[in-house]
């Protein structure tokens, strides 16, 4: 550990290893409990991307007048479909999407947490931006392609950011973390693979994704995974996320046996990845996060239904914006009435 503290520094030391740790504990939203315990400190600082202005007033809902819930906290998991080597670009454009979405949203006054994974698909309107990084108007494309401006660092998972606060209906969004997907084979090998029972026939990905086969997941194998689809006879990303949260399970179910078993695990896990990872967040705001997470009660994954379309090129996906609104309602705001009444 020791070891470790020097060859970071101090400073990135203990910074990584809250990132992990809350990466860690992301992982209990497929609606695995766990126990850890967190040093904890306070912070208030302006989010990522504020919430509208209008809002702060109030919102009309079905007859009602609705209020944005206070002491929220969001943060925004972002998969990058790039590896480490294809990182930050001199441009103001970049060749990286943003492959998986999952939004935390932290209700620090009820000590509750509601998990939304949104579909890269997801049409909605994109906001571009040009090359002193002044907006250069919007267009209707896929959630992933707000990622694609900015040098592909913090920029742009600020720009991605941006697009999903604007999907959702204009909330805001606090914190994010990518992750780029070379990550996934380096955790998958600490942890000593990976097991699952595959869910499609994807022998025309790996010989051995033989369907309803219990398969052990070494290194690339994970990311083809939970990444490949073109190849598949359902080539959706709804399909896809399936697997990625199957993954997801079976992962943290390794990862806590290997956390239980190895007192050296952590610091192991934390060189392996100390490149993979940014984040907008301190030290201080992610062990508060993991330790907001870890005392509350994980549910499952919320997605929104919708509907796949095969575009001129690409998969779209139109989400339902009726239950997408409702889910906005209910997980943003209160009703006038019920919040005098508590």
């Amino acid at each position: 550990m020791n070891h470790l503290k020097r060859r970071l520094g101090r400073t990135k030391y203990h910074r990584l290893k809250a990132v992990v740790r809350i990466v860690v504990v992301l992982l209990l939203c497929v609606g695995v409990i766990g126990v850890a315990v967190w040093d904890h400190s306070r912070r208030n600082q302006e989010g990522v991307v504020e919430a509208d202005d209008a809002d702060s007033e109030g919102v009309y809902y079905n007859g009602g007048r609705y209020l944005p819930k206070k002491n929220l906290e969001t943060l925004l998991l972002i998969g990058e479909d790039k590896f480490l080597n294809q990182q930050e670009e001199e441009s103001y454009v970049n060749t990286k999407q943003a492959d998986f979405l999952l939004l935390l949203i932290m209700d620090k006054e009820n000590g509750t947490c509601q998990v939304l994974q949104l579909n890269r698909d997801t049409m909605t309107q994109i906001e571009s931006y040009g090359v002193a990084g002044e907006s250069a108007g919007t267009y209707e494309g896929q959630l992933a392609l707000a990622h694609t401006y900015g040098s592909g660092g913090q920029d742009s998972c600020r720009y991605q950011a941006k697009a999903v606060s604007n999907l959702l209906y204009g909330v805001s969004i606090d914190h994010f973390c990518s992750v780029t997907m070379d990550a996934v084979a380096v955790i998958n090998d600490a942890v000593g693979g990976v097991s699952v029972q595959v869910m499609d026939d994807m022998t025309m990905v790996d010989p051995s994704f033989v369907q309803g086969e219990t398969v052990t997941l070494e290194g690339e194998q994970a990311l083809k995974y939970v990444r490949n689809r073109k190849e598949l006879d359902d080539t959706t990303n709804l399909h896809r996320m399936e697997r990625q949260r199957q993954y997801m399970q079976a992962l943290y179910e390794k990862l806590m046996a290997c956390v239980d078993g190895d007192a050296g695990f952590t610091a192991k896990l934390l060189l392996a990845v100390n490149d993979y990872v940014t984040s907008d967040c301190s030290v201080t705001q992610l062990q508060e996060l993991a330790d907001f997470l870890t005392a509350c009660d994980m549910p499952d994954i919320d997605t929104i239904d919708g509907e796949n379309v095969k575009g001129e090129e690409f998969m779209e996906f139109y989400p339902d914006e009726d239950q997408l609104r409702q889910y906005v309602m209910d997980h943003f705001y209160t009703k006038e009435n019920s919040t005098t009444e508590q």
